[in-house]
């Protein structure tokens, strides 16, 4: 029952980066004067239809999924005799069908930035850098720091939430922490040699860390900025999260990432679940992330996916022909079914990996 509580937030998130990602495609077929005969989303059957213009609006019951399906989009589909007229996707010039092609992921991508941005000024509660307790052996415990103590800088670098504050240790490269500290209404310097642990980081490789044994309070500050601050982080936001993306990607490829690390649907559900139950601006942070991750995923050089359109247009670009049908049917029915494949995969890490709750824990409590 707690499931299917869960579900519901899934279906609207993933409902509304379906519907932007075909509304791309739309939009785009629109612009170039190709005609659209169907836009559904969902797959399976049609629970609502209708008809307008030329186009048939379709909600399916299947809702991880959807498509726009243009007018002529391949030869078998073109009537007698079998050249492309006005209004078909063949008849299209190159640039048209490119531009088509890459809308979807770039809707997504927009919406990401968009997100992101609003989240910055809508704002949303974080931890302050307020210190609520110690860690026995670790060097802030006998650094004469307090609990109750409010860090403000960390070797002259101002930090403005508890994240800000366990980077700036984290990645510090010299051999003290100088740690800027408030305590009751006064100011002082607190110098710490900081502890050196080798850990891993989100991608598995191990690193050098720095860790002086500090733990948050339950105090939070609510983060709020003006619209060129906020346009600001929200593309710092996007780019990071391409960057790590894009990182993870290759990982995977070159075998420096386990497939044990992916999530599938059931993740998917579960986690949106949680951020659901902390609130709204986490539902909007969540629906960004995998807004960009969509965007980034779909237009990888991968038969099946928009990317792999992208290749064979791009193929016909340097040619100057179409590659041939029976070339790109065969690599998109290989490509979907290791599509199939990673599927059942990420279905199957799912349901064994007994620590996704603590993964949640840590993505979303700050």
């Amino acid at each position: 029952m707690h499931f299917l509580i869960e579900l519901i937030p899934t279906i609207i998130v993933l409902g509304v980066l379906i519907f932007i990602h075909e509304f791309g495609h739309f939009l785009a077929c629109r612009m170039t004067q190709v005609k659209v005969e169907k836009f559904s989303i969902g797959f399976g059957p049609e629970i609502f239809a209708w008809q307008g213009g030329e186009t048939r609006y379709v909600i399916s019951a299947i809702p991880f999924g959807g498509f726009v399906k243009p007018q002529g989009e391949s030869q078998s589909e073109l009537t007698e005799p079998a050249v492309p007229r006005k209004g078909d996707y063949l008849a299209s010039p190159l640039w048209a069908r490119i531009f088509i092609v890459v809308a979807g992921a770039g809707m997504n991508y927009l919406l990401a930035f968009v997100l992101f941005a609003s989240i910055f000024m809508i704002g949303k509660p974080t931890l302050s850098t307020t210190i609520g307790d110690f860690v026995d052996g670790y060097p802030a415990k006998v650094s004469g720091l307090q609990k109750g103590d409010k860090v403000i800088a960390v070797n002259g670098a101002s930090v403005l939430n508890w994240i800000d504050l366990t980077e700036k240790i984290l990645d510090n490269e010299s051999s003290v922490l100088v740690l800027d500290v408030t305590r009751k209404g006064a100011s002082q310097q607190i110098t710490i040699s900081p502890k050196i642990e080798q850990g891993k980081d989100a991608f598995g490789d191990v690193k050098k860390l720095n860790r002086i044994g500090i733990m948050p309070s339950n105090e939070y500050i609510f983060e709020k900025y003006g619209f060129i601050k906020s346009i600001q982080n929200g593309w710092e936001a996007l780019w990071q999260t391409t960057w790590m993306t894009y990182k993870a990607l290759w990982r995977l490829v070159t075998g420096r990432l386990s497939l044990k690390t992916l999530s599938g649907p059931i993740g998917i559900v579960v986690i949106t679940g949680k951020a659901a139950e902390l609130g709204f601006v986490y539902v909007l942070q969540l629906t960004a992330l995998i807004s960009a991750t969509l965007a980034i995923f779909n237009l990888l050089p991968f038969p099946a996916l928009d990317g792999g359109h992208l290749l064979f247009l791009t193929i016909e670009a340097i040619i100057r022909r179409p590659v041939s049908l029976k070339i790109q049917e065969r690599l998109t029915q290989a490509g979907f079914l290791l599509l199939m494949v990673l599927m059942v995969v990420v279905m199957y890490n799912d349901l064994v990996n007994l620590q996704v709750f603590e993964k949640i824990k840590h993505t979303f409590v700050r």
